[in-house]
């Protein structure tokens, strides 16, 4: 990863006249978190969680000429992610993309007529994690940590901060970081790291290579849901714990989705992490709910 506040590879995917202005506009900022492009509409760019407008308007034309950069000139080789909604372009930098959809029953087939592009910028942050590491010991690693929030507040940059601290010193713990999206495992090529990247792995076959292949001490997966539980599971009845995210806004209203309610009735999870962003601050602000405490909470609701 350069040290420009836009990656170079970014900013050489974006049309030359629009190129000036969209550094012009990032260099007010210390730390750009996205760049959002949008077909006819002011391209913006997200800092501390704000959303600030730029004059850049970028044609369809120059939308798709963008896209078609950021691939690498072959929209076939990402055809898969992208019907998705993304493509990960290396340098744990992932792209949100969307236009209209061509489908076949439930399936996207393909996406043409690009409207918006969403370039999420990973940063390293090594002062947070230490809440969670500790958390993890208190609960001597019997059981996982689930870390929440909205969207955009920095779960996956608390995820890998996480990652360093328990691979890292003369306490290193084996890690292992199933990387689905190519984002997750970024700024983890450190020399002395007990660190296993599974990169491009489905989620459930990395938690279960990881746990009974790769004798992982503790696995980091980001965003899991329904599709992860018996893996997760799996991995909690070998006795390693996993420190994952998922998106919400309280621990109780996670506990009740299609899937996490299954993983919290196992007791996989012994607590339950809200993460605030402290605006101008690495760290974060972090509500911690045991599993007992959210369990009670939880029955007292539904009688």
């Amino acid at each position: 990863m350069d040290n420009y506040i836009i990656p170079s590879r970014v900013m050489e995917a974006l049309p030359p006249r629009v190129r000036g202005e969209i550094a012009i506009a990032a260099s007010a900022f210390s730390l750009v978190e996205e760049l959002r492009l949008h077909t006819d509409r002011r391209a913006t760019l997200t800092v501390d969680g704000r959303n600030v407008f730029t004059a850049v308007l970028l044609t369809r034309a120059e939308m798709d000429s963008t896209l078609f950069s950021l691939c690498g000139g072959s929209l076939y080789a990402y055809n898969d992610t992208i019907c998705k909604g993304y493509l990960s372009i290396g340098e744990g930098i992932r792209v949100g993309v969307c236009g209209r959809a061509v489908t076949e029953g439930d399936r996207v087939r393909g996406v043409y007529e690009i409207t918006s592009i969403a370039v999420r910028i990973p940063h390293r942050h090594d002062s947070c994690g230490k809440r969670i590491c500790c958390l993890l010991d208190e609960l001597s690693y019997s059981a996982g940590v689930l870390i929440y929030s909205p969207p955009g507040v920095g779960k996956t940059t608390l995820l890998r901060a996480v990652a360093r601290r328990l691979a890292s010193g003369k306490s290193a713990r084996r890690v292992a970081v199933v990387d689905t999206r190519g984002e997750l495992g970024c700024f983890l090529d450190g020399a002395s790291l007990c660190v296993d990247v599974l990169s491009g792995y489905p989620k459930s076959a990395g938690i279960e290579i990881a746990a009974r292949t790769l004798g992982a001490q503790v696995i980091i997966c980001d965003e899991i849901g329904r599709d992860e539980v018996e893996a997760v599971r799996g991995a909690h009845n070998c006795g390693v714990p996993l420190i994952a995210s998922a998106h919400a806004d309280s621990a109780v209203r996670l506990i009740r989705r299609a899937g996490l309610d299954k993983l919290h009735e196992s007791a996989g999870f012994g607590a339950y992490v809200g993460i605030r962003r402290r605006v101008g601050e690495e760290d974060y602000e972090y509500t911690v709910d045991y599993w007992e405490d959210v369990q009670n909470a939880g029955t007292a609701l539904v009688v």
